[in-house]
């Protein structure tokens, strides 16, 4: 029987997070750019356009484009499940255009270095439990 709530290995699911989000700029100019997700005010992720059109191949060929606009959606689907703290921090760290370090983002935020990544740690397990129903989650 597989538990609910089993033990999370907090470190390996972090660092499994930090991988897929770090991509997520890559994903975004593969995608192309009427695939990148507008941000509201409240960091809330909204696609371009009323419907997506998803660029499909054939059936033997998914080509790169159309990968990159199925984990576009995975990301976003995973990040508006998050309150606007956690979507504000983990955009401003893996997702803003204009990559800044991570001192001007706790500057920005007006937290401590330490606060700061405790803040990071958490919002990012919680990317992992959102992630499509938490397949990034990493059990002990």
């Amino acid at each position: 029987m597989m538990l609910l709530f089993p033990e999370i290995d907090r470190k390996k699911t972090r660092k499994t997070v930090h991988d897929l989000l770090k991509t997520y700029r890559s994903l975004v100019r593969i995608a192309g750019e009427k695939h990148s997700p507008k941000v509201t005010a409240a960091y809330t992720f909204e696609m371009n356009g009323s419907e997506v059109e998803f660029s499909h191949k054939t059936e033997q060929m998914m080509d790169r484009k159309y990968l990159a606009e199925t984990e576009l959606m995975k990301i976003i689907n995973a990040m508006n499940q998050l309150d606007s703290y956690d979507r504000q921090l983990l955009y401003d760290k893996y997702m803003d255009r204009n990559f800044t370090t991570n001192i001007a983002i706790y500057m920005k935020h007006h937290m401590s270095e330490s606060k700061f990544y405790r803040e990071l740690d958490k919002a990012l397990i919680r990317f992992g439990e959102s992630y499509e129903s938490g397949q990034l989650l990493i059990e002990k």
